[in-house]
């Protein structure tokens, strides 16, 4: 068994780019290598600014010889009737080498063919990654790809050098005639240009030699540990965020943590605004003094060892405090204006050309807002409509405009400065949330209200105008869009109607739909089906649960959301698969019967105990089952609903549902119905596994 290590050498790759690329290469790589019939072991991945690479252990030096069948034409076709083969049989064998003594008779979905068996493998394995590692790094995508120089392909940033090595043996290829090899490089300033590799380890210890930690995780782990050194011996703690350290990590080669300083005066700015120049901008970490106040320090991480590093360090010093100084005049500039005078400005910005400007989008949101305030917490209505008209002020702002990523922040804090009410505030910048994957929604009513009512009236007027999301395609944003909303009223668990808040999104958008009123809504549903799905099956609930509740109705999302997490712990009991099994009989038997109330049943008409056991547990059951569904008490009630199990099979094992006499047999399916009804109250049990998959 011998290792792969493959890298790709590169001028320097965006952050944004190194592990989405990293991966796709690893699995471009195991994907091709699987196809060859090629076993393996489990594949690493390395990545820097200049490098893409990917090492995978275990590989043998062929891959494995497989017998496979090659199916040709009908037994009736290629076998005559004194058994011998026709020359339609001989035919095929020699399209495939094979004598007409290697033909075979088998049995598929469509009747009796013949077939050869074919050897399928034992290629070395040198020669299949000749072909597939070119392969690989040629199918690699990123968000930006361009051909540099006279190449012939397309490529994030220019390929400088390749390394390709099986068994310490390079493997030659070329990419626009750089030819791979088994040499790799080290740090641009501080390590050699031409450093000899065999294997992954000796990669990384000779690497490491040179100023180069090819291992992400273990860059990211020095760039925290570093800052942390440093803000603990200036007395600080560093601000820290996810995506930072990473970000800082695919910056750099060899990490240097460095502590620095502004000037006092910008700390009057707000602290989302120095937090966001430090991050966004220059990569730096904040820091907070003992108080928690940010304090005028942060932490910058250079990719360069120097001799005297308060030549960096001043470095940083001048580039942080020209846009410190930006935004300070943004700053006093914005607050010499009112926030109605940015409002106003925004009814002659457009929105999207056809749906109108942002201060009509502002007017029909404003109404749905109101609407929900109104529906679930009056008292409020009045901020959530002050909060509505003033949250996308911040927009006609220089310092927005400057930094996009403020937007909703800037709006609070002026907001605070021009003495609005706390709520009206924080519902201002809270009315964005949640903005990705793993974000906090809205804390506040209000913000949710201003939140949700915004969000539906964007996904309504790119529907109404056909900006429909593709496979591959979403420049609205419109999945994340609609994930906000549906977290959003699950989260704060608003009992309200999602096909009403529609209706009047889609009033109020009507002259200005490209497809009927039906249509639009229609596809709105089947999106928000789609996306309701994803996100429950994303949190761990299997397909067939979610399908379950989906079918009995999402519109009340709080609730379907309650029912599936109900459902999900339901079938992680003993009584389950029974339960399943029981319902499914029920449900198949009664599809068809349109009857099912308990008050039509007819006493009289049972000819066994197993009937009368099962109206009374109904009767008794029934009341009950409903109290705690409305009660939102679905596990308590799905288990009243199992005791009910044991009585239905003994009427199964004890009468025929279907009776000759009639007046008996409608008696049974409405007694059935009942039951199958009161299973619908929570999920649509036929769509459920009796036994969970794996």
């Amino acid at each position: 068994m011998q290792e792969l290590l493959f890298e790709i050498g590169t001028e320097e790759i965006p952050s944004a780019y190194q592990i989405p690329a990293v991966e796709s290469l690893k699995g471009l790589l195991v994907k091709k290598m699987e196809e060859r019939a090629l076993p393996h072991g489990k594949p690493k991945v390395y990545s820097t600014p200049r490098r893409l690479a990917v090492s995978i252990p275990d590989i043998p030096e062929a891959s494995q010889k497989e017998l496979h069948k090659v199916f040709g034409p009908p037994k009736k076709v290629a076998v005559a009737s004194d058994g011998s083969y026709t020359e339609v049989a001989v035919g095929f064998a020699k399209s495939k080498g094979m004598d007409i003594s290697d033909l075979n008779i088998g049995q598929t979905d469509k009747g009796e063919y013949i077939y050869v068996e074919l050897e399928k493998g034992g290629m070395r394995t040198k020669d299949i990654l000749k072909s597939i590692l070119p392969q690989a790094a040629l199918s690699l995508s990123f968000p930006k790809s361009m051909r540099w120089g006279n190449c012939e392909f397309r490529f994030t940033r220019p390929i400088r050098w390749i390394v390709a090595i099986f068994g310490g043996e390079v493997i030659p290829f070329d990419l626009n005639d750089i030819q791979s090899g088994d040499e790799t490089r080290g740090h641009r300033f501080l390590g050699s240009q031409s450093i000899k590799v065999t294997s992954s380890s000796d990669y990384l210890a000779a690497l490491e030699k040179n100023f180069v930690i090819a291992e992400l995780d273990k860059r990211i782990k020095k760039v925290l540990e570093d800052a942390h050194k440093q803000a603990n011996q200036n007395k600080a703690k560093l601000e820290i965020d996810e995506e930072l350290p990473t970000t800082v990590a695919c910056l750099t080669e060899w990490p240097i943590a460095l502590w620095g300083s502004f000037d006092k005066k910008f700390l009057d700015l707000p602290e989302e605004l120095l937090i966001t120049s430090m991050k966004t901008h220059q990569k730096m970490f904040a820091a907070r003094g003992s108080d928690g106040k940010l304090t005028n320090g942060f932490v910058g991480v250079s990719n360069m060892k120097v001799k005297d590093n308060d030549v960096v360090i001043a470095g940083y010093h001048r580039v942080l405090s020209a846009r410190l100084y930006d935004a300070k005049f943004f700053f006093d500039e914005d607050t010499k204006h009112s926030l109605e005078s940015y409002t106003e400005k925004l009814s002659k910005v457009v929105y999207q050309k056809k749906i109108g400007t942002v201060g009509e989008k502002i007017n029909r949101f404003t109404n749905l807002a109101e609407n929900l305030a109104d529906n679930i917490k009056p008292e409020l209505k009045e901020l959530t409509i002050r909060a509505a008209k003033l949250c996308k002020a911040d927009l006609e702002t220089l310092m927005v405009y400057e930094f996009p990523e403020l937007q909703g922040i800037m709006g609070r804090e002026y907001a605070k400065i021009a003495k609005e009410p706390d709520d009206v505030c924080v519902a201002i910048f809270e009315h964005y949330l949640p903005r990705w994957a793993g974000d906090n929604t809205a804390s506040t009513d209000i913000g949710a209200f201003v939140g949700l009512a915004d969000k539906i009236d964007t996904l309504v007027g790119c529907f109404g105008i056909g900006l429909i999301p593709t496979g591959t395609a979403d420049p609205f944003a419109l999945r994340r869009t609609s994930l906000g909303i549906i977290q959003t009223i699950t989260k704060k668990r608003y009992r309200i109607s999602l096909s009403a808040l529609l209706d009047i999104a889609i009033i109020q958008l009507k002259d200005k739909l490209e497809s009927s009123v039906d249509e639009v809504k229609e596809k709105l549903l089947n999106f928000f089906e789609w996306r309701l799905k994803n996100l429950w099956v994303g949190q761990g609930i299997p397909h067939d649960v979610a399908d379950s509740i989906i079918a009995v109705g999402f519109d009340d999302l709080a609730l379907a959301d309650l029912r599936v997490k109900a459902m999900n712990e339901l079938k992680e009991r003993d009584f389950f698969e029974a339960l399943v099994t029981t319902f499914k009989r029920v449900s198949n038997i009664t599809k068809n019967h349109k009857n099912g109330n308990l008050l039509k049943v007819d006493e009289s008409l049972f000819e066994s105990n197993a009937e009368r056991e099962l109206y009374s547990a109904l009767v008794s059951t029934t009341d009950e089952v409903k109290k705690l569904i409305n009660d939102l008490k679905h596990i308590e009630a799905l288990e009243e609903i199992a005791k009910i199990r044991p009585v239905v099979d003994r009427l199964f094992d004890d009468v025929m549902v279907m009776a000759q006499d009639k007046s008996v047999r409608e008696n049974r399916l409405n007694l059935l119905k009942c039951l199958a009804l009161l299973f619908e109250e929570i999920a649509d049990f036929a769509k459920l596994v009796a036994k969970a998959p794996g």
